[in-house]
């Protein structure tokens, strides 16, 4: 049983509740662990039509502060309660924009995060998330996938984050031709190349139900990708990226049954950016 959901948003940015709502559905779900990993602000030049309206590094402030009240809430509840409540972790979703590291690493070194995700939701200047596929022919997507891990692998050897969100993002808007991607021998050097990065990176591999909520009907990331990544023995975390109360630890049974048949029983979480292994 997987009891620590570790990648979850909060109405700060594009979620639909609060901070506390959410945990409020945690403690509904029993789970032991639960991280908010809130979406960073952006640098200068990127932006993301999806977050609201607003001064975005004022609001990721104000989330910090909500998290932290929470969680020194929750560890004053743990010290006497006979049936503790979940344990909080402070993390972000930090995208991944390699020629703005300074900005990157001065947001981590900013506040006392427990881990750090890292994503890529953009490749060059391109958000993935409003890429318009039908205006692209299948070698043009092919291109673009390889593209999208030379960022993964590049995010890998910037070596900043704990955990890689979703690392198939990429796939959300065109899942058959990443599928028809992936029996390529293209894709297999593509992918052997990339998760190389990553095992000698230490970072953990995230296995994500987000997918199932999306377009493309998948868990991140596809069978044919996560079997490549098991090859490396790739530590993994197991996450909804929910953005509402509905979907916190979504098909959680799922992502277990999913990872076993990749030879894993344990996921990892991260205290104070230190790793700790959980059996499920």
């Amino acid at each position: 049983m997987i009891t620590a959901d570790i990648h979850t948003h909060t109405d700060y940015f594009h979620g639909k509740n609060t901070v506390r709502q959410m945990y409020k559905a945690a403690e509904e779900k029993s789970l032991t662990y639960y991280g908010f990993s809130e979406h960073t602000p952006l640098p200068e030049g990127f932006s993301c039509l999806l977050y609201r309206e607003g001064d975005m590094n004022l609001a990721f402030k104000q989330y910090v502060q909500d998290v932290l009240e929470l969680k020194k809430d929750t560890e004053n509840y743990n010290r006497t309660a006979a049936n503790p409540k979940p344990q909080v972790l402070l993390g972000m979703e930090l995208d991944f924009t390699p020629h703005d590291t300074a900005y990157m690493e001065n947001l981590i070194q900013s506040y006392p995060f427990d881990y750090v995700i890292g994503t890529v939701h953009f490749v060059g200047e391109q958000n993935i998330g409003l890429w318009d596929t039908e205006k692209a022919d299948q070698n043009e997507k092919f291109r673009f996938f390889e593209e999208y891990y030379d960022c993964i692998a590049k995010l890998a050897q910037w070596g900043k984050t704990d955990i890689i969100a979703h690392p198939d993002f990429v796939k959300i808007r065109c899942i058959d031709d990443f599928h028809a991607w992936l029996e390529t021998p293209q894709a297999a050097e593509c992918l052997h190349k990339t998760f190389a990065v990553i095992k000698q990176s230490g970072m953990v591999l995230e296995v994500s139900s987000g997918g199932l909520n999306k377009a493309c009907k998948e868990i991140h990331p596809s069978p044919k990708v996560m079997e490549i990544a098991a090859s490396y023995q790739i530590p993994i975390s197991f996450a909804s990226d929910t953005h509402n109360i509905n979907t916190v630890a979504y098909a959680f049974d799922d992502l277990a049954d999913f990872a076993r048949q990749f030879g894993y029983t344990e996921h990892t979480i991260f205290i104070d950016r230190k790793p700790l292994q959980l059996k499920f």
